[in-house]
């Protein structure tokens, strides 16, 4: 079967009238992927604000180490990096054998000290299994 010109115009009209003609962009859609831009324009920039301010912390601080040293207490080693001039808490806490917090305790790190270990006794309800740095902030 051969084509000629003329038939390609009436293959695009039998095309046409068999699946129709694309809608042209309606207002109420072309709204609806505006926002939607926005929407995500948004969600995005809120994510990598949240991560810059997750990432530019004032103070960092981990457990090196912790040893239970009887039935009632842990003594953890806290080391704690922070800006000289400003004074920092942070909270340690212990788990018993069967996760249940059995210890807390509120650290202070003074000012004029920039990167410092500390060594602390943190009493206990019960049996210590471990010692968490819960968080430090400045005050």
């Amino acid at each position: 079967m051969t084509q000629t010109a003329g038939s390609a115009g009436s293959d695009a009209a039998l095309s046409r009238d068999r699946y129709g003609r694309r809608a042209p962009v309606r207002g109420k859609d072309r709204k609806l992927r505006i926002a939607f831009v926005v929407f995500l324009v948004l969600l995005v920039s809120g994510t990598v604000w949240i991560g810059l301010d997750q990432a530019n912390r004032d103070v960092t601080a981990s457990i090196p180490s912790y040893r239970v040293t009887s039935e009632r207490s842990v003594e953890v080693q806290v080391e704690v990096r922070k800006d000289k001039g400003k004074e920092a808490v942070c909270v340690l806490r212990s788990r018993g054998g069967d996760g249940a917090e059995v210890g807390r305790k509120e650290v202070r790190v003074p000012a004029g000290v920039s990167n410092t270990t500390l060594t602390e006794v943190l009493q206990t309800t019960d049996r210590p299994n471990t010692a968490e740095l819960d968080g430090c902030r400045i005050v």
